[in-house]
């Protein structure tokens, strides 16, 4: 089992579309994936047309209070969610020096059945960031290619390195960030790119995913890129990030 967070302290970056698309290709190449929300937006639920107060289902709340019994919605047989809503926020500002709430799930045995579990974060560098940082083996930063993306990306890299030098029981590995939106046209947008190249080097994914009326429209449909034609510019990006995501931790 390996669990990846996303995060980024700005919203509007493309976290919870690229946490609910990479996750529904790694189940369609066979791993079994989990994701679980951790926004109190419950966005996650929203995109797939799930519902987030269901109370028959586990929630990422009962997963902070340590119930074992894991109950998921399940979207396909290599693909299962853990929902967020509101009632998460009172978790939003707890301190966790004094232990990971969320790090338990790894002792679960329902999660071991898993290959993969990717966990969406608040748009905020918050308790619930730390949680999810707490319990991960590699993390990595969605960002626009905007000039001002450049600092966002930093702040949320020196929030997840003082997180992870507070837990000296977990080390999570830095993948990289995703160009998220990204617009060839602008003539901007080279100059930025060998920008993070410079300071990110390797750090910084090849495999970047355009602006598109195609992603940004999938959510009202409840679709993924798993659901567009094959010769999807979309999907194929997507594509490729995934199969770079799956290099970069050599699974």
């Amino acid at each position: 089992m390996k669990i990846i967070s996303i995060l980024c302290q700005k919203g509007g970056v493309g976290k919870t579309t690229a946490a609910v698309n990479i996750s529904s290709l790694l189940s369609d190449m066979g791993y079994k994936t989990m994701l679980i929300d951790l926004d109190p937006q419950g966005n996650v639920a929203t995109y797939l047309n799930q519902d987030k107060n269901n109370n028959n289902k586990t929630s990422s709340v009962d997963l902070l209070e340590g119930v074992v019994d894991i109950n998921p919605i399940i979207m396909n047989d290599k693909f299962a969610l853990i929902t967020s809503d509101q009632s998460i926020s009172k978790y939003n500002q707890e301190k966790i020096i004094g232990g990971s709430k969320l790090k338990k799930i790894r002792n679960i045995p329902y999660f071991k059945n898993f290959d993969f579990v990717i966990i969406d974060t608040p748009p905020t560098m918050s308790s619930l960031v730390q949680e999810a940082l707490s319990t991960s083996d590699y993390y990595m930063i969605p960002a626009k290619p905007e000039f001002l993306a450049v600092e966002g990306v930093a702040q949320a890299m020196n929030f997840a390195k003082k997180t992870i030098s507070q837990i000296p029981t977990n080390n999570p590995i830095f993948l990289g960030v995703i160009l998220n939106q990204v617009d060839n046209r602008r003539s901007s947008f080279l100059d930025f790119l060998n920008e993070l190249r410079y300071l990110l080097s390797d750090k910084l994914f090849e495999s970047h995913i355009s602006q598109s009326t195609e992603i940004a429209d999938s959510p009202f449909y409840a679709k993924t890129v798993s659901n567009f034609p094959e010769n999807s510019k979309a999907r194929n990006e997507y594509l490729s990030l995934v199969k770079e995501l799956v290099s970069k931790i050599e699974i």
